[in-house]
């Protein structure tokens, strides 16, 4: 079978069973040395997550809430940045008490008041339990102009959602002997743009796409939307047209970061290789099996009348549906009832009524990530293929968010306790909004569960105090904002009290306990969720699980990132006070007491350079939607500032070290000089985060 085609160049398909069923080994063999999970108890967790119907009430498995904002817009994040104001993260601030529902109806009001409360107009929910449909059905209004209520048909963007689908065609496809998820990518593909500079010792591979691990960058802005090709513009042609973000930044299968064009070049190997277009592959195999009649990727007519309104913003402000180049990646269309269908599939471990559409052990394999080093060291939970572990209220659920304009999605399942729930918002004004719900819906399905937790460890503060230190991000999402956490980001590792503990650069340390030589888990998690783990480089790493997790991190010195702070402050505080000498000097020149007055660009340049900075993230705060990333006047903006705040800065400098300095007043020199530094040293900075003539409309 796996000689048969090119795409099975490296190993078969039993041999990814194989490396399944090393994995499995090396958990077992990781639990049985943390002295909490043996041999006997890795077996019957597998055995239940391979049976179907009713699952065992093994462990579950819990931890902090997901840290919300993570859909904070980009604008608005660079201006904060920029403007130095750093906040507490959402993990950080104290979590509203929400209330502990026993019934449906009450479950029901008690996610209606997080609506109203939050200003999102609408929701439609399902929740299955004992591997049945519970309830299915909306909340609030689909449509606000219109009326129309939500209902368990209402079709929404479900946008990252999408990427499971994906996933699931390609473990078909390899089922099928047709492709094999652990062949380089070039070997099936070499029409697509990569560059990987580690390919002869560490090759980017096809599963790295899936478990975004390729070490790509995110999309560019110009690469979101699609505004001026048609919708189905193909796939090749839209890699060929951005390459930027297919160059690897480190070498693939070690770091966790995601990244839709990495997911969208899987898409295109279902074409490839199936000889459909991704969106046919998709619906024949899996949305129709399974019962989603109406769902898809393109605008079909059965969609359009029962597809939601999205909004944004309070009052709620419609945002209609703009189209995207990364189709396979975000744009599947679904209702909640058909998504249930989706979760019941896989509590199924991929059955759907009498037909076994994908194998129990490619479901496993979905769960478990594989690839990124604290994968390899030992970390079980984490983001496999388009499948990531979430560790909230108490339990460990699977699943996948996703976020696109006007709309927000969330489906989780419990394989062990046979529950799960699909959560979509027709609103991104609040991310509280998804983060109450599905709290809410967890403490409600798991309610009747236990949820022991793994024995802690007791070391002493000396073998804790290895661990201790400042860890610097150093696999960033988006290249464009890795300045981001070079400004409020990373780790801090402290012992205090005799224990481990872990926050923000700003936050209240929380404490980690030890279940073995390198994991960690929190007070209210049962299981580790954190490691650390030496580089090949000689330097301490740490790791953690979810998508809000700690991706990849290397212990640093943190004075570094207060002394980033500390001399950006200065120098914006210096910038800033150009504005009011020059209201001063305009009265001056009004009233004719600046006639005599000689050199009048030392003063005047310094200021330019001043407005030429704050014209970014003025403009940055102005760009709404897909504006982000197309020619307007905004981005024009962006692009002056950022390309005239240095060329001013450096004239500043110039000018006033040539000036004589008996031609001048001594304090104006001196200030002209230091804002003129601080300019130069703030131009410095947008230098080495490749933040100087920002052209966000071109392609790379």
């Amino acid at each position: 079978m796996g000689g048969s085609s090119p795409y099975l160049q490296e190993t078969t398909i039993g041999d990814v069973r194989h490396r399944m069923r090393e994995h499995g080994h090396r958990q077992s063999v990781q639990s049985a040395a943390r002295g909490a999970y043996g041999p006997r108890f890795l077996l019957q967790h597998v055995k239940s997550r391979l049976e179907c119907g009713p699952r065992k009430k093994l462990i579950s498995r819990s931890a902090e809430m997901r840290r919300a904002g993570r859909s904070a817009a980009i604008p608005l994040l660079l201006a904060a940045a920029l403007a130095l104001a750093p906040s507490r993260s959402a993990a950080q601030q104290k979590k509203e008490d929400l209330p502990h529902p026993k019934t449906v109806e009450e479950l029901q009001k008690a996610m209606k008041d997080v609506l109203d409360k939050e200003h999102v107009p609408g929701a439609g929910v399902a929740l299955v339990a004992n591997g049945q449909l519970l309830w299915c059905g909306g909340i609030g209004k689909a449509d606000i102009a219109t009326g129309r209520e939500m209902s368990c048909d209402t079709e929404f963007r479900v946008a990252s959602i999408s990427k499971t689908f994906v996933a699931l065609a390609l473990l078909k496809l390899q089922e099928e002997g047709k492709i094999n998820l652990y062949a380089r990518l070039q070997d099936v593909a070499p029409e697509i743009p990569v560059n990987n500079r580690w390919e002869a010792t560490k090759p980017l591979r096809i599963v790295n796409l899936l478990e975004h691990t390729a070490g790509f960058d995110d999309m560019e802005f110009s690469e979101v939307y699609n505004l001026k090709d048609r919708y189905d513009f193909p796939l090749l042609d839209v890699f060929k047209r951005f390459q930027r973000p297919q160059v690897t930044r480190w070498p693939p299968g070690t770091r966790m970061s995601y990244s839709n064009p990495g997911n969208a070049i899987a898409g295109y190997l279902i074409e490839k290789v199936s000889g459909q277009p991704f969106d046919s592959y998709i619906r024949e195999t899996f949305l129709r099996p399974l019962g989603m009649e109406k769902a898809d990727f393109p605008f079909t007519d059965a969609i359009k009348p029962l597809l939601a309104t999205g909004y944004e913003k309070n009052p709620p402000k419609a945002v209609g549906y703009p189209f995207i180049y990364l189709r396979p990646a975000g744009d599947l269309k679904a209702s909640p009832g058909e998504l249930a269908k989706l979760v019941q599939f896989l509590l199924r471990r991929g059955r759907t009524g009498e037909i076994q559409l994908v194998k129990p052990e490619s479901i496993l394999r979905m769960e478990v990530p594989e690839t990124t080093l604290g994968a390899k060291n030992g970390l079980r939970l984490g983001y496999g293929l388009a499948n990531y572990s979430s560790v909230q209220g108490g339990v460990v659920t699977h699943g996948h968010d996703g976020g696109i304009d006007g709309f927000v999605s969330s489906y989780r399942y419990m394989p062990e306790h046979n529950w799960g729930y699909v959560v979509l918002l027709n609103s991104t004004n609040s991310g509280r909004a998804v983060e109450g719900l599905n709290r809410l819906a967890i403490d409600f399905l798991s309610k009747d569960f236990p949820k022991p937790k793994q024995a802690a460890i007791n070391l002493a503060p000396k073998e804790l105090q290895k661990y201790a230190g400042y860890y610097a991000s150093r696999a960033p999402r988006s290249q464009l904002l890795a300045f981001l956490d070079d400004l409020a980001g990373g780790t801090r590792i402290r012992v205090i009290n005799g224990k481990l503990t872990r926050s923000g650069l700003f936050g209240q340390p929380e404490p980690l306990l030890s279940v073995g030589a390198n994991l960690f888990r929190g007070e209210k998690e049962p299981e580790a969720t954190t490691i650390f783990f030496p580089t090949d480089s000689g330097k301490m790493a740490v790791a953690s699980s979810g998508l809000d997790g700690i991706p990849y991190s290397e212990r640093g010195y943190l004075v570094m990132p207060f002394l980033r702070i500390a001399i950006l402050t200065l120098c914006l505080f210096l910038m800033l006070t150009t504005l009011p000498f020059a209201l001063i000097w305009l009265f001056r020149k009004l009233i004719g007491a600046m006639k005599e007055v000689r050199h009048l660009r030392v003063r005047a340049v310094p200021l330019f350079a001043t407005v030429a900075f704050l014209v970014i993230p003025l403009c940055f705060t102005r760009l709404d939607g897909s504006q982000i990333g197309s020619f307007n006047l905004w981005t024009v903006g962006i692009f002056l500032g950022t390309f005239f705040f240095p060329l001013l800065s450096i004239v500043s400098l110039v000018l006033v070290l040539r000036v004589p300095k008996e031609e001048i007043h001594r304090a104006v020199r001196i200030h002209s000089l230091l804002v003129s530094s601080a300019c130069c040293v703030l131009t410095g900075f947008l230098l080495s985060w490749h933040l100087l003539a920002l052209r966000l409309w071109a392609a790379s």
